[in-house]
């Protein structure tokens, strides 16, 4: 997808969240493209699950359903992510200038870094999420970079253009990157393209690349790649993971840490 269209679609998105309501002939004349093209974005934003069309347009998800939304996923392999992220928290440093995306294993590693380096240390974090940042917010020891952009409240994200040049002036010394499949093929992807957009800028940012994901996502391919899976740095999965697939990912030369 060109970026010309990634604008147009944030836009869209910026639109729903300021009216609850878009319609195909207005867009149309707004963005100066054809109402063919809306309504293949609007299709599209509705596979996404960020509206639902209706004749003429198309109509924002309740913020109720958007709260649901972000709980459920949470609180799928719920075990299995918490043991994953206290992992990933004991590989950060004080001092440390670390990337946390906005999946909700990254959420979780904000809640398992250790009190006294938030209440001490000189750490910093670049996000876009905003649980990350609630999670993170009354700790003196961190210092918080929040990117801003077209804010997607069912995953309580900013994504777009705007976001991803805020992250070309900025260096991190980790990334921690939750993803919804992974495979060989398509390396990591994840459901949402204007996400992926994000992620790939924030891997751009970082030296060391730390994904982490339970192993009901591996052999799966989401609708956008981030990277190939063979350029990550660390995987850090649970024992159920594959066995064929971590001897071959450690033939790679990526570090694969077993929870």
């Amino acid at each position: 997808m060109s970026l010309i269209t990634a604008e147009r679609r944030a836009k869209i998105v910026d639109e729903l969240n300021h009216h609850q309501m878009v319609k195909v002939a207005e867009l149309s004349d707004n963005l100066g493209v054809s109402e063919v093209s809306i309504r293949r974005d609007l299709q599209h934003l509705e596979k996404l699950g960020i509206l639902q069309r209706v004749h003429g347009g198309a109509v924002a998800l309740s913020r109720a359903t958007f709260a649901d939304m972000y709980s459920m996923r949470i609180s799928r392999n719920r075990e299995k992510k918490e043991s994953i992220a206290r992992v990933g928290a004991e590989m950060i440093a004080g001092g440390d200038r670390i990337i946390l995306d906005s999946g909700t294993t990254p959420w979780c590693i904000a809640r398992n870094i250790r009190n006294e380096m938030l209440a001490i240390e000189n750490l910093t974090v670049i996000t876009a999420s905003l649980p990350v940042v609630q999670e993170l917010e009354r700790n003196p020891g961190v210092n918080i970079i929040l990117l801003g952009g077209v804010y997607l409240p069912e995953h309580k994200i900013s994504v777009g253009p705007q976001t991803i040049e805020q992250l070309k002036g900025l260096h991190a010394d980790k990334m921690f990157l939750g993803t919804d499949g992974l495979t060989f093929s398509q390396g990591l992807t994840t459901a949402n393209v204007l996400e992926a957009e994000v992620d790939r800028a924030m891997v751009h940012a970082a030296s060391e690349v730390i994904v982490m994901s339970d192993s009901s996502k591996i052999g799966v391919i989401g609708l956008a790649t981030i990277m190939p899976i063979t350029e990550i740095d660390k995987l850090i999965t649970d024992q159920d993971a594959p066995t064929d697939f971590v001897s071959e990912l450690r033939e790679h030369g990526v570090e694969v840490v077993l929870v």
